[in-house]
C-alpha cells in the first residue's frame, strides 16, 4: 500500500500494468520506500489506492508525480538527416512524413540525440543520426486528462519506451556488455523491435504483430468456434504453449529475424542477448520462444545492483517485492543517464 507521507511519486500505466512508487524525494540519490504494481484489470483497486493517499477533507487533493505513459500511438525513428538541408524550415517534417510516414501536424514530436536520449540541439555538433520520438497528440491530451481523474497532477510525463532505452544503454554500460541487445515491446496490436548497445539505440522498428494477432491463429489451430473463445484461452494461462507457441509467433518471428538479420549484415555484429521489457503476465514462454528461433540469451538484469550504481536504494520490504526482468522498465523513470565513453565506433 502506498501512504501520502512521501516526498517523490512515480507512476507508469502500460497496457497491461500499473505502477507506483514513493520514495524519498524525486532526483537521486534516494530510497523507494514504498512499490506497488497491479495488473490492468484491477484499475479501480489503483483508484482507490491514490485516493488513500490523497484523503483529505474539502476539495480532493492531487498527488504531484513523475508519470510514465505507453501511449499506442507512440513511436520512436531513427533517421539518418542531410544536415545542410536542415536550414530548410520544413526538411525534417517532410524527412518525418516521407520516410516514417508520421504526419507532423497530427503527432507531437520530439527529436532526440541517439547516444544519449537527450534533446537534441541541432545547431551543434551531432554527426548526422537523429531519434524522432512522440505520439499522436489526441492520444496524449486524452492520457493527461486520465492522469487527472485518476487523482495525478503530472510533474512530468514521458514516454515509457524513451526511459527504457536510456536505462538499458547505461545498463549495458555499466555492466561493460559490449554484445548488442534486442529489446522487443510487445504490445496487443504491435510490438516495437530495438537493437541497442553501450553507443546508443541502434535500429529501432515497429513491426504489426502482437498479443492479438495470435487470436486468429490460435483458433485455426484448435479448431475453435470463434476468436472471442480463442482469446479467452490465449489469456487463461491454462494452455501448454510448449509446441504451439511458435505457430503461434510465426509472423513475429520472421519480423524479428528480418531485423536482426538486416542490422548485422550492415555492421558485420551479432545480436548476442535479448530482453523483453512489456509482456502481459503469464506470457513468459512468448520471451522462451523467442529465444529459441533467435539463438540468442535472455539479458538477465541485475536490478539492485544497477539501482544501487544510480543512487537508487530500496528499502527491504520494496527488495523483497521486486523482480529485476519484469520491473526494470519501471524503475528506469527514476534513473538519470548521461552519454558515457564509449570505445565502439559510431554507425
Amino acid at each position: 500500500m502506498l501512504s501520502s507521507k512521501r516526498k517523490g511519486f512515480f507512476f507508469e500505466a502500460s497496457e497491461f500494468s500499473y505502477y507506483g512508487a514513493t520514495a524519498t524525494g524525486f532526483e537521486p540519490p534516494l530510497t523507494v520506500q514504498e512499490f506497488v504494481l497491479l495488473p490492468r484489470t484491477e484499475e479501480q483497486q489503483f483508484r482507490s489506492i491514490l485516493d488513500g493517499m490523497s484523503s483529505g477533507s474539502g476539495k480532493r487533493r492531487m498527488i504531484q508525480g513523475n508519470c510514465t505513459v505507453y501511449p499506442e500511438s507512440r513511436f520512436i525513428c531513427r533517421s539518418s538527416i542531410d544536415t545542410k538541408k536542415l536550414k530548410d524550415p520544413t526538411y525534417l517534417s517532410e524527412n518525418l512524413r516521407t520516410e516514417f510516414q508520421v504526419d507532423p501536424d497530427r503527432h507531437a514530436v520530439h527529436i532526440l540525440h541517439p547516444d544519449m536520449g537527450t534533446e537534441l540541439n541541432l545547431d551543434s555538433n551531432f554527426g548526422k543520426n537523429i531519434l524522432y520520438c512522440g505520439g499522436e497528440a489526441k492520444e496524449l491530451s486524452s492520457i493527461q486528462d486520465t492522469l487527472v481523474d485518476m487523482g495525478i497532477y503530472p510533474r512530468s510525463i514521458e514516454i515509457g519506451s524513451i526511459s527504457c532505452l536510456g536505462g538499458l544503454i547505461d545498463y549495458l554500460r555499466w555492466k561493460n556488455i559490449t554484445t548488442p541487445i534486442l529489446s522487443v515491446e510487445i504490445q496487443g496490436e504491435f510490438s516495437n523491435v530495438f537493437i541497442v548497445s553501450r553507443k546508443g539505440l541502434l535500429l529501432a522498428k515497429k513491426v504489426e504483430h502482437g498479443i492479438n494477432s495470435m487470436i486468429p491463429r490460435l483458433q485455426k489451430e484448435l479448431g475453435l468456434e470463434d476468436e472471442e473463445a480463442a482469446k479467452k484461452l490465449l489469456f487463461s494461462q491454462t494452455l501448454d504453449f510448449e509446441d504451439i507457441g511458435t505457430r503461434l509467433l510465426r509472423k513475429l518471428m520472421h519480423e524479428l529475424q528480418a531485423s536482426t538479420g538486416f542490422f548485422e549484415v550492415q555492421t558485420g555484429v551479432s545480436v548476442g542477448l535479448c530482453f523483453t521489457p512489456i509482456i502481459p503476465e503469464g506470457f513468459g514462454w512468448i520471451t522462451e520462444a523467442l529465444l529459441e528461433s533467435l539463438g540468442v540469451s535472455p539479458l538477465d538484469i541485475d536490478l539492485i545492483g544497477w539501482l544501487e550504481n544510480q543512487g537508487i536504494q530500496l528499502t527491504d520490504e520494496v527488495a523483497s517485492k521486486v523482480n529485476g526482468n519484469r520491473d526494470f522498465r519501471f524503475f528506469t523513470s527514476i534513473g538519470t543517464y548521461t552519454s558515457g565513453d564509449s570505445n565502439e565506433d559510431s554507425n
